[in-house]
């Protein structure tokens, strides 16, 4: 029986094991005679001082057992029986207190009950090896089965396939599968996507990989055409059987990656070296399931129709480049290009020559760009290519290019000939752009321009293309906004500002607003806000907050201990109508009987000196009324403490990017200090934003700063519910 453990790979499962659970620190296992089956070679575990509990596991009822140990940690002791019900293995899992288990993704009982099972049936299949016939195929097809339930808790996880791209989550995933399989190389290759990657143990690879590759590509993927399921090669016997006829110079191990209608497309291959152990069904396994995760990747990220990658994985390569790039001077290109008159083809020849030309036109397009550029397919004859590091005129070279060798592409079927041609429109991409969304609505603009100009024509954004494009994203924007004033579709968030120093008292909110998208998601107001300024829709927002605030807070107050207090922002187009605005905020005050203490209007530095005499006007009649005011984002005008005697505020709150640096720049720390040493002059309370982590909290607290907001304090979350935090404070 020891032979037969001696075949399990049981480190494996315990570098997976601790990659999921931080906390574990040692593994081993006994079989049914108490036998010392294997243990890691960190050798935490003492075999006598476990026998003796282990023993006292097995003859009991009990399947599991904990024991506390005096260093804190502890040890776990689980039994793996059969389907039969008897007992086959014992294990012993040894935890350290001190690891933090917030880091595991998943529960370390569910992934401790998960590789337990996994390793039960490898290790029934060593067993089975010299036993019976029947019971081996029984314990594979178990095994096959426990290891699709990995997917469950391997790095490519579902979720990243909406965070990566999908050559990226390919890159990952041939990355986890060296981490977890100890070979020499590990290779993916996907032919009809262009996608060949490889993983070497060392960078001295000590076979030959062209070798390797060719044979893996053209004699074992045939292979894999007949069951779809993976084989194994460790000797020249095993060779034999499968048709090859000479002693190959590694072993390997190959799973094949298919596509939605289970055709094979590619494969997912291990090798090492002929003196190397043996692959094992663990092996194996493992394999199979890594190649089913790269065939879901493949059939969600890459075009079936072309091999290229997908809208989705094309917009997810643009938001990765553009958080890379912004900020830098960088420059980029985008291109869209769109296949002139593919409906004559389908109406005259058919769909099956209208797939054939956009295949023709979509393997023209990768053949022509450096294999770092990115070539999508976006829509029924649209592609997308993305060359980094390419400016405007350089890529408008390589779309001529483009053009030039797709016209010359000979479209003939049954006796029909058809002329190609494309139509391109090109944007730049620099560390200023910030939406992808924008970025390809422009150089689909660019391209709608080429396609008015006739066919096989470039167009590349300028200038005026880009403020005519912003303009007309704004007036889209315009009509949301509009249709959300009068459906009541905008929502109020609330963020605490915290006293920094002192005892707590009333609460106090900055009341932030956010709004609702048809699918009852919130959308960000740096997204609508921007197209309200321009349009002077501004106005109407504030309007609409300060109702729609006072009417929760209203219905707040009374569930609260002590109530609360809100900071409201004003835009500067509010405050140029000082006598008609401040009588709203008077009838607002006596309709929902609020207290004009607990209302503080913040006004940015910025608007309040473009409109110093409206400004002055409408802070002094809202202060009549009771309420307060709050100079928000000061310290970032050329004047601001010239103006600041001019405005009876009560509060300074300074700007957040001063605040962010704090930690690590001299000078922020010096502004911080000294804004809040001319509020404390001035009698005014300080407050500071984007206090993001601890230690700024407390550098703040050190220079004197009354009030912190941010991140390290409070999260924004609905106005309307924050009584329920309060009570779950409690």
């Amino acid at each position: 029986m020891e032979q037969a453990g001696s075949d399990v790979h049981f480190d494996n499962y315990l570098t997976l094991l601790k990659v999921y659970c931080p906390a574990v620190a040692g593994l081993a296992a006994f079989d049914q005679g108490l036998g010392f089956v294997w243990q890691d070679a960190a050798g935490r575990l003492d075999e006598k001082r476990l026998q003796p509990l282990v023993q006292e596991l097995m003859d009991g009822d009990r399947d599991d057992q904990v024991i506390e140990l005096d260093s804190g940690g502890s040890i776990e002791l689980v039994k793996l029986k059969n389907r039969h019900g008897e007992t086959l293995l014992a294990l012993c899992l040894c935890l350290d207190a001190t690891a933090d288990a917030a880091a595991a993704p998943i529960s370390r009982k569910n992934t401790f009950i998960l590789l337990s099972e996994l390793l039960l049936a490898d290790y029934q299949q060593c067993l089975a090896l010299a036993s019976k016939e029947d019971e081996l195929n029984f314990m594979t097809d178990e095994l096959t089965r426990r290891y699709e339930e990995l997917n469950l808790i391997y790095k490519a996880e579902d979720q990243a396939l909406n965070i990566y791209h999908g050559r990226e989550l390919l890159r990952q995933l041939v990355m986890n599968t060296s981490r977890f399989l100890n070979v020499d190389v590990i290779y993916l290759y996907i032919g009809a996507k262009n996608i060949s990657m490889h993983k070497f143990r060392s960078d001295n690879p000590v076979f030959h990989a062209d070798e390797l590759f060719g044979f893996l590509r053209e004699s074992i993927q045939p292979m894999l055409n007949e069951d779809k399921t993976a084989l194994v090669i460790n000797h020249f016997e095993e060779a034999k059987q499968l048709g090859i006829g000479c002693e190959l110079p590694f072993k390997i191990v190959a799973s094949p990656v298919v596509n939605i209608e289970s055709e094979v497309i590619g494969l997912l291959a291990i090798a090492s070296q002929n003196f190397a152990v043996d692959f094992s069904n663990s092996d194996r396994n493992l394999l199979d399931v890594m190649s089913k995760k790269a065939s879901k990747i493949a059939q969600s990220h890459f075009d079936p129709l072309t091999g290229l990658e997908n809208s989705n994985s094309f917009e997810l390569i643009l938001k990765d480049l553009l958080k890379q790039s912004g900020g830098l001077e960088v420059n980029h290109a985008i291109a869209n290009v769109d296949i002139d008159r593919l409906a004559v083809v389908n109406d005259i020849s058919g769909r099956d020559a209208g797939d054939l030309l956009i295949k023709k036109v979509a393997k023209t397009l990768a053949g022509m760009v450096r294999a770092r550029d990115v070539v999508a397919r976006l829509g029924s004859d649209k592609f997308g290519i993305l060359l980094e590091n390419c400016d405007l005129s350089t890529a408008k070279i390589v779309m001529k290019k483009i053009a030039y060798a797709v016209s010359s592409i000979d479209m003939e079927w049954q006796g029909e000939s058809h002329e190609v041609s494309v139509s391109i429109g090109i944007a730049p991409v620099n560390g200023q752009t910030q939406s992808v969304t924008g970025l390809l609505s422009a150089a689909e603009t660019a391209r709608n321009v080429s396609k008015e100009r006739g066919r096989n024509s470039i167009h590349v954004l300028d200038m005026e293309d880009s403020n005519l494009l912003q303009r007309k994203e704004q007036i889209r924007w315009v009509g949301r906004i509009q249709s959300a004033l009068r459906e009541n579709r905008f929502m109020l968030y609330a963020q605490l500002i915290q006293p920094l120093k002192g005892g707590p008292g009333k609460p106090h909110y900055e009341i932030l607003v956010r709004m609702q998208d048809d699918d009852g998601s919130a959308i960000s107001p740096i997204d609508f806000l921007p197209a309200a300024e321009s349009f002077y829709l501004m106005s109407s927002i504030d309007y609409w907050v300060i109702n729609q605030t006072f009417a929760e807070l209203a219905q707040l107050n009374p569930n609260m201990e002590q109530g609360c207090g809100v900071s409201i922002n004003l835009s500067g187009q509010s405050i140029t109508d000082p006598s008609g605005f401040a009588a709203y905020i008077e009838n607002k005050l006596e309709q929902y009987q609020l207290d004009a203490r607990d209302i503080c209007f913040e006004i940015t530095e910025s608007a309040a000196i473009a409109n110093i005499d409206d400004a002055r006007d409408f802070i002094d009649q809202v202060h009549a009324l009771g309420c307060e005011f709050s100079l928000d984002d000061f310290g970032t005008g050329l004047s601001s403490f010239a103006y600041l005697k001019n405005l009876q505020v009560d509060y300074l709150k300074i700007d957040g990017s001063f605040v962010r640096d704090i930690l690590k720049d001299a000078v922020s720390e010096s502004m911080v200090g000294a804004i809040n040493q001319v509020g404390q002059a001035m009698q005014l309370k300080t407050v500071a934003e984007f206090v993001e982590n601890d230690a700024i909290k407390q550098k703040l607290t050190n220079i004197g700063v009354d009030y912190g907001q941010g991140y390290a304090i409070d999260k924004p979350s609905l106005f309307r519910e924050i009584h329920l935090d309060e009570v779950k404070s409690a």
